[in-house]
């Protein structure tokens, strides 16, 4: 009962914040904006009953932002969410009849719904994660562990011949200087494999061991995408813990394939952010837009299709091994990019089984090939076609900039 009062004050501390936030969210209408700050002035009033106007507004908001475009959505939707997602926290540590178990998995799913749909409030830019944090200390005694047998047996790799036909290897570099680097590879535009750049990463080693994950991020929410490949038809997406997601997918071959593809999870999970270190070669942007820092996260098989980003990509190899096969934009003819608008940067040749007879000019193509292992970064530039699979249990971390 000490622990739940205390962990509530230190949540109501955030209110003076919030309530500044939300007088500067200037489109949300007169009617959603009084309640709101009447709660947030009159913290005592939340309780049970007020939960259903607080919940009837993150649905209203999250029905809004599903229409249209994600990039199109107004920033004044999400942050309400944020405010009112941290209000709905709130109203579940002021029941003094919750127990501690259910109020940790029921305050993350809170949280992690107000970070996914959500979006930084202005004046307390890390309000859900700060709440997170807040909780930390108490999670791990209520996530269960997974036998050390069980993850020696999954982590074990399978060797995989590739289709040489038309492939060259990729350069490798061993921790360039940086003029080396911008001269030959950003200048020039083309890939590399770079060797001995990750040897100071703490997550070489802490993200060996799955324990760790559940450790710090068990009662997690994460989209995780389920199917082969994003290009098939029963491809989608669905909510889980990370808990979930490990023992459901990493180390389960039941059912879909289960991938954290493409994730913020060191935005929504701050302290996996401290196992990783940016790049130097990142500081060679063209704008001074932030660098994307993203989580690819599965198990052996999960495969992204051939396609090309338009941004540099430092694909920086944590957790077993992935293949790749990359061709330059100028081969862009030779490889069947599909006609739909929203697939236009992607390919229809597998380079692993092309088939000739559907995708004749697929002969002209050169695919540079590499098997990036744990400690490796690959220089992906901009337009760069690649294909990419894993080969056992990996984990992976790309730095995207301009």
């Amino acid at each position: 009962m000490s622990d739940v009062l205390d962990l509530c004050r230190k949540f109501e501390l955030f209110l003076p914040n919030v309530e500044l936030s939300l007088s500067e969210v200037i489109e949300l209408d007169g009617c959603t904006k009084s309640l709101l700050n009447h709660f947030i002035k009159n913290p005592n009033t939340l309780n049970q009953r007020t939960l259903i106007k607080i919940q009837a507004i993150i649905d209203y908001m999250h029905e809004k932002i599903n229409i249209g475009n994600w990039k199109d959505v107004k920033l004044y939707l999400r942050k309400t969410i944020t405010i009112s997602s941290y209000l709905k926290l709130l109203i579940y540590w002021k029941d003094p009849n919750n127990p501690m178990d259910d109020l940790l998995k029921e305050s993350y799913k809170i949280i992690d719904f107000g970070l996914v749909f959500g979006c930084p409030i202005e004046n307390e830019l890390q309000l859900l994660q700060k709440c997170a944090g807040l909780l930390n200390p108490y999670s791990s005694d209520y996530v269960s562990e997974i036998s050390t047998n069980t993850i020696k047996l999954k982590h074990n790799e399978v060797n995989v011949e590739p289709n040489k036909c038309n492939t060259v290897p990729v350069d490798v570099m061993d921790c360039p200087s940086m003029e080396s680097f911008y001269t030959n590879r950003i200048l020039k535009e083309k890939p590399v494999v770079l060797i001995n750049c990750m040897n100071n990463w703490p997550a070489l080693t802490k993200w060996n061991d799955q324990n760790y994950f559940l450790k710090m991020a068990g009662l997690r929410t994460v989209a995780v995408e389920l199917g082969s490949k994003y290009t098939d038809s029963d491809w989608t997406q669905k909510l889980m813990t990370v808990e979930e997601f490990i023992k459901d997918h990493i180390y389960q071959s039941n059912g879909p394939k289960g991938y954290l593809a493409q994730y913020q999870l060191f935005d929504q999970i701050p302290e996996l952010k401290a196992d990783i270190i940016e790049p130097e070669y990142c500081c060679f942007a063209e704008t001074e837009n932030p660098i994307d820092v993203m989580a690819w996260y599965g198990p052996k098989g999960t495969v992204s299709p051939l396609h090309h980003d338009p941004k540099k990509n430092l694909l920086s190899q944590v957790v077993g091994e992935k293949q790749i096969y990359l061709f330059p934009p100028s081969d862009s003819k030779y490889l069947y990019p599909h006609d739909h608008e929203l697939l236009s940067n992607t390919a229809k040749v597998d380079p692993r089984e092309p088939n000739y007879e559907i995708y004749p000019e697929y002969r002209h193509a050169k695919a540079y090939y590499c098997k990036l292992k744990p400690g490796q970064m690959l220089f992906i530039p901009p337009k760069w076609w690649h294909f990419v699979e894993s080969l056992s249990i990996s984990f992976s971390v790309s730095f995207w900039w301009d």
